[in-house]
């Protein structure tokens, strides 16, 4: 595969962990940056504004590529219809969207050699590890051959996952000293704004800011 360009492809989301990694990124990456986000039917689907505002932010060029897992369902995040659980009820599973970032990464690795680039960029943590079995190191280790399997010419893709073994509160620390503007992410699972802050991800936000000694930017009806 004739891929010499340097640069690389980030999954944006507009959620913290990934507006980090485009911050962190623009010190550690050689070559441009592109930012590319799913809208893939979302309860949440707020946080597509908030990629587009980060990645304006940051100074990349930003795709938003559609792909409709809304008519497959089976996740709150997807479905209107089943109710978001609340962090207390330790029901985060119920959250997951199956294969999602299988579905991410694969998009994005398509957009990627449309570029000439064989880097893709994704902004998985250690506290993703108990519910989503997709944020593992292992899964894109595996991954990565698959893609240089099925890719138009011969080569090696990489899947860099720079957060995978660090807690959500490292890195929200390693983003206050790089100036992410926090400000503009968006994390409540329910879509809402003041965010609901009883969602586990509205939980584990709270959590992270409260470790760093610093208050989370974001207002929240509930916390």
């Amino acid at each position: 595969m004739e891929k010499t360009k340097e640069g690389a492809v980030l999954l944006l989301s507009g959620g913290m962990d990934s507006a980090t990694c485009l911050w962190w990124m623009r010190r550690e990456v050689a070559g441009p940056i592109h930012a590319l986000s799913i809208d893939y039917g979302q309860r949440h689907r707020v946080e597509l504004e908030c990629a587009a505002h980060l990645a304006g932010r940051a100074g990349v060029p930003h795709k938003v590529v559609g792909l409709d897992l809304a008519a497959i369902g089976g996740s709150p995040l997807t479905d209107a219809g089943l109710a978001v659980p609340a962090a207390r009820e330790d029901r985060q599973l119920a959250t997951v969207v199956p294969f999602r970032n299988l579905l991410f990464a694969t998009l994005a690795a398509a957009w990627a050699e449309t570029l000439g680039l064989a880097a893709v960029y994704l902004a998985p943590v250690k506290d993703d590890y108990r519910s989503y079995r997709d944020c593992r190191r292992p899964f894109y280790d595996s991954l990565e051959g698959t893609l240089g399997l099925g890719a138009t010419r011969e080569g090696r893709w990489t899947l860099h996952t720079p957060f995978v073994d660090q807690w959500k509160t490292e890195v929200v620390k390693l983003g206050l000293e790089l100036g992410v503007p926090y400000e503009l992410t968006h994390t409540c699972y329910e879509g809402k704004r003041p965010a609901c802050g009883q969602c586990d991800a509205c939980a584990e936000r709270l959590a992270a800011f409260a470790a760093n000694g610093v208050p989370d930017p974001l207002a929240y009806a509930a916390a």
